[in-house]
């Protein structure tokens, strides 16, 4: 029998992009780094909700 990985399905992957993408946004506000170009709240609001309509 195979075992389902875990990130196999796209739902998931979306999920775990947008997790990413907050994470940046966190430490970006933090003041850990500065990455002025892409809005990475945005970004993970977009991939969060893209894992909805999958």
């Amino acid at each position: 029998m195979e075992r389902n990985n875990r990130f196999s399905n796209p739902k998931s992957m979306l999920i775990l992009v947008a997790c990413i993408c907050f994470a940046i946004a966190v430490l970006e506000t933090a003041g850990f780094f500065s990455i002025n170009k892409v809005d990475w709240t945005n970004l993970g609001l977009l991939f969060g909700f893209l894992s909805f309509i999958v």
